[in-house]
């Protein structure tokens, strides 16, 4: 299952607070990002798209692996630490990640630096040194923004974590419109505005928690919370790797030799709209819906955990269905009017890809229930099947069928995927 959408429990804990306010400045930031991201794709030809996205996901695939708390399970572990404790002590958390995040970013830059030149050479055009090194620039502050996001998820400042990222989206937009009136490489010019984007907030974001925590009176955690802290900071590095393999788009290496840049540019950005889909029900609910019931409708209250399971999995799949299927009939008025014309090839690998989005969107709250780590045998083995599968698939049909195979492959493992942890979370739930 798709690690980054592990949610929080469905329970009332793990609710978002409500506040129109938050919903409002998440939406919001939600509708910008996808008009930077069509902005982008008018800018270039779908050649140079697929480029930059190819270059982009290289860059930024296996930070996850390599930060500390980049993955949502991680960090809502650490955040949950972090806010049982007195101020001083937070504070002296944050410092100990921090300094945990510093170790990664030295560790990052070390392979990223030995890997590029081989990248280059393996993959030829479609990845340019000097586009390497540009995209690995925005790792970095990716990196120290991840510990910055889970100090103040601890202090509860969901508002302010939600305005930061605004702010952050809408900063990479106006950088993109000033990039069109700028002379030379725009592929390279692009690849250096998600690190500038993201530096700004992440600046702002420090000097909150300088304000809110005492950080220059920091008291170091003792032998056992430091215990607790690297425990939850390792990740599964075989559970990421196929991960990546199943949800985050690897077939575009397949794609990158045998056939255009243009195709990588319509398969990457028909699962960059199949992955924000499968993220809108899970939120939907859990930022919208699920606090509305808790507080206006006490019945619809859960009473344990398997009532938690089988009503979060109901609302969620009654909101993913019908988006999906909407979707699917939809797309190609949507793409032609976003994107224009030239990049209608994108309709079919995408409504083959809302079909697994669908069954993602119900199976994150599955991933829910498993993520304090019960059944890690199952899901390593559940994910070892699916991204094999995605592998022997992607061969034959990538060969045979270009980017339409490459959807295809993908995804029938997804639905592998999500199918098997729902059943994996019933039998750890049900016994």
């Amino acid at each position: 299952m798709p690690l980054q959408y592990a949610r929080a429990n469905p329970g009332k804990l793990g609710v978002m607070r409500p506040g129109f306010g938050c919903l409002s400045i998440t939406a919001c930031s939600f509708v910008v990002s996808v008009c930077t991201t069509i902005l982008i794709a008018r800018l270039l030809t779908p050649g140079a798209f697929g480029i930059y996205l190819f270059v982009l996901w290289l860059a930024t695939a296996a930070v996850p692996a390599i930060g500390v708390g980049m993955l949502t399970v991680t960090s809502r572990h650490i955040a949950e630490i972090q806010s049982q404790q007195e101020p001083h002590l937070a504070a002296g958390i944050f410092h100990f990640v921090w300094r945990r995040q510093y170790r990664s970013i030295l560790l990052y830059c070390l392979i990223y630096i030995l890997l590029a030149w081989p990248f280059s050479k393996l993959f030829g055009a479609s990845t340019p040194v000097l586009f390497l090194l540009l995209a690995g620039l925005s790792a970095l502050p990716q990196l120290l923004s991840g510990v910055a996001s889970i100090t103040l998820r601890s202090l509860h400042r969901f508002d302010l974590l939600a305005a930061i990222r605004l702010f952050g989206t809408v900063t990479t937009l106006l950088l993109v419109a000033l990039a069109t009136q700028v002379q030379g490489n725009l592929i390279g010019i692009l690849l250096l505005i998600p690190a500038t984007a993201a530096t700004i907030p992440l600046a702002i974001a420090m000097m909150c928690i300088l304000r809110l925590l005492p950080v220059r009176e920091a008291a170091a955690p003792g032998a056992m919370l430091k215990d607790r802290l690297t425990r939850g900071l390792n990740n599964s590095l075989l559970l990421f790797t196929m991960d990546v393999i199943v949800w985050q788009r690897s077939e575009m290496l397949l794609l990158t030799h045998s056939h255009s840049t243009a195709d990588l540019g319509f398969y990457a950005l028909s699962s960059i709209i199949s992955t924000r889909v499968i993220d809108i029900a899970p939120t939907l609910l859990s930022t919208c819906l699920l606090p509305l019931l808790l507080r206006y409708v006490p019945g619809q209250r859960y009473t344990s955990a398997s009532d938690a399971f089988v009503k979060t999995s109901r609302y969620v799949a009654l909101l993913a269905i019908p988006l999906c299927i909407g979707a699917i009939i939809f797309c190609p008025s949507i793409i032609a009017l976003c994107f224009g014309t030239v990049y209608l090839p994108v309709v079919m690998p995408l409504r083959i890809l809302l079909v697994a989005a669908a069954f993602g969107s119900v199976a994150t709250v599955s991933l829910t229930h498993l993520a304090n780590g019960e059944r890690k045998q199952a899901q390593i083995k559940l994910g070892i099947y699916a991204a094999s599968l995605n592998i022997l698939l992607a061969v034959p049909c990538i060969a045979l069928w270009g980017v339409t195979g490459a959807a295809f492959a993908c995804a029938v493992a997804q639905i592998v995927s999500a199918i098997g942890s729902i059943f994996i979370c019933k039998r750890l739930i049900f016994g």
